[in-house]
């Protein structure tokens, strides 16, 4: 049955595939961009510092864009679309551009003024000239989350199309800004010259995609409430708070690593970009493009179909993110010696990173399959119940994480998040079937 599927859905391996490749495109400047990190910095303040300016950034992207557009744009656009009604769907478009620029816009501002207050409470372990860089690193990187807002709207429409190529080569560009603004501002900028290749990706992420959808629509600046935008609302507003999860367990993991010495942030990032690379190639990329097909099974409420795309692609993605994570655990030391090792980043730091890296690599098939059970979920239109099973997902790897630290140290935020997402697939399998039986009413 398995193989039957694989050979039946040429579509769906096209894209993978096609994500895939540009996924791992951008991994690989990803990596290249962690070298000159480690190399130029080295596990310490400054750096870690840089990796934890970004949570507030990304924590209002995900809440007030990225949630609402993964959960809510696909479904309701796929709608839009089958009706063949170009003035509604240009209305949808319009309407959701505006107000997520809006909105992100207004809160970035609110947390311009916040952000020393935001140094102390979030990396209250680093010293006081390690806070100040945050603080002024944290405003700079403020000004992404507005550029994405654009650019995951144009993903939208460009993943509901099935279009995939400059979807996935946002990313590739974005990882190149970072990399030229190191590398050409670094000398005379420092770390605030890598900031400023954060604001150059990000508007090299959106430029691709830009290029691809922008005869898809015809832009106006309106905000309108419809039919669609209300349903759209419905989906967002729950998928707010759940989206944003992973983010929020970062900031929590973070708030507990700070205080156990310099360099420990960086560490647990470093180690965390190597085990996202095949949850990004495998899992995510698997889920955006079944998306797709689980809306239309969704809107022909087809039960059968729905859950056939759902659970066998989901054995797929369990048995490839499974050997992916066997291959990275066994070349964990030297992967990272030879891609991180030198410079600033010395043998101690080589060791803990790999020694963090062989428990996040246990997680690799679970999150990668609750890429897939996540998106039915959406399909379904209900964003309610992944979202609260994400939120005891939290709750469980941060609090696994806190009680573990003592006598585990950094390792006990890899297995905290192991704890989590153990939890997730475990209710999302059972729950999506039981949710899926909607379609057959």
């Amino acid at each position: 049955m398995l193989l039957k599927y694989i050979i039946n859905r040429k579509t769906f391996f096209k894209g993978s595939a096609i994500l895939a490749l540009t996924t791992v495109a951008s991994y690989a400047l990803g990596f290249l961009r962690d070298r000159q990190f480690a190399h130029v910095f080295g596990a310490s303040h400054t750096l870690d510092a840089y990796n934890a300016a970004f949570l507030i950034p990304d924590i209002i992207l995900n809440v007030f864009v990225a949630g609402a557009l993964s959960a809510a744009f696909v479904p309701i656009f796929t709608s839009i679309l089958s009706k063949n009604d170009r003035s509604e769907s240009d209305n949808f478009i319009s309407s959701i551009l505006s107000g997520s620029v809006l909105v992100v816009g207004i809160v970035g501002v609110i947390a311009f003024f916040f952000a020393p207050l935001l140094s102390h409470a979030i990396v209250g372990g680093l010293d006081i000239e390690a806070q100040h860089i945050y603080t002024n690193l944290m405003r700079i990187l403020l000004l992404s989350p507005i550029i994405f807002a654009v650019s995951n709207t144009l993903g939208g429409i460009l993943t509901t199309k099935e279009r995939f190529f400059w979807f996935g080569m946002s990313a590739v560009f974005y990882n190149l800004g970072i990399i030229l603004g190191t590398y050409f501002l670094g000398p005379s900028m420092g770390i605030y010259g890598a900031a400023v290749g954060v604001i150059i990706g990000a508007m090299l992420h959106l430029l691709p995609r830009l290029i691809a959808s922008w005869r898809d629509f015809s832009y106006r600046p309106l905000l309108q409430i419809t039919e669609y935008t209300r349903s759209f609302f419905k989906i967002m507003l729950p998928k707010m708070a759940g989206h944003p999860i992973e983010q929020f367990t970062f900031l929590g993991f973070t708030m507990i690593v700070s205080v156990l010495g310099e360099g420990s942030v960086s560490i647990m990032n470093f180690a965390r970009n190597f085990q996202s690379m095949p949850i990004a190639v495998i899992g995510i990329t698997c889920g955006l493009t079944i998306f797709p097909l689980l809306s239309k099974a969704a809107v022909r409420r087809d039960r059968r179909d729905f859950l056939r795309e759902t659970y066998l692609s989901s054995i797929l993605v369990f048995g490839i993110a499974s050997l992916a994570a066997v291959v990275l655990f066994a070349i964990r030391y030297p992967l990272i010696s030879i891609l991180l090792g030198g410079g600033k980043f010395d043998q101690s730091a080589i060791v803990t990173t790999a020694t963090m890296l062989a428990v996040f690599a246990l997680s690799i098939p679970t999150e990668s399959v609750n890429q897939i059970l996540a998106r039915g979920f959406y399909a379904l239109q209900n964003s309610i119940t992944p979202t609260l099973i994400s939120v005891l997902g939290l709750i469980i790897a941060v609090g696994g994480a806190y009680f573990w630290r003592p006598s585990l140290g950094i390792t006990a935020i890899a297995y905290g998040f192991l704890a989590g997402s153990l939890t997730k697939i475990i209710l999302m399998s059972f729950l999506l079937r039981r949710e899926s039986r909607s379609l057959s009413l």
